[in-house]
């Protein structure tokens, strides 16, 4: 069991006696990030939120949020070519040349799309949708949430 100091908070490098022989061995304690509580709602719950979103609110909801959606089936499974696509000004040719048209129409469009469609969309087509401000621009903690999701799906093991 790990010590705790006045606080409360679990000390990582504290050192526990093995009751069993008496030796000392070094706790080793993962630390947790603080997650928003929205995460621990049952997933009903958040599928229901999600369907009440407006394209453009749930284009920046996934990508805020992309591992609870991916796990939710929500969103697309990334490649890396296509987070390189996402996260920098490369010009990959957009898989559906229909951009053209203007964004209230674009968005009139994606209302009638389920959620895993328009993540879908939205991620073949990020950077045309982001031009015409319909996709949100990432941050680097979202771009490295991206890029993390990428390399744990293709982790073996």
């Amino acid at each position: 069991m790990a010590l705790q100091d006045a606080a409360g908070e679990s000390d990582p490098s504290a050192q526990n006696i093995d009751s069993n022989n008496g030796a000392v061995s070094t706790v080793v304690q993962q630390q947790a990030t603080p997650q928003h509580p929205f995460y621990s709602l049952p997933s009903e719950l958040i599928l229901d939120i999600v369907d009440l979103l407006p394209p453009e609110a749930f284009i920046n909801f996934a990508f805020a949020n992309y591992p609870l959606l991916h796990s939710y089936g929500l969103a697309p499974a990334l490649s890396r070519p296509r987070v390189v696509y996402i996260t920098t000004q490369t010009q990959i040719p957009a898989l559906f040349p229909l951009l053209r048209i203007p964004p209230e129409i674009m968005l009139h469009v994606m209302r009638n799309l389920k959620p895993i469609d328009i993540m879908r969309f939205a991620v073949a087509n990020y950077q045309d949708l982001a031009r015409q401000g319909i996709a949100p621009p990432l941050s680097e903690q979202t771009i490295q949430q991206l890029r993390n999701a990428v390399r744990a799906r293709l982790a073996p093991g």
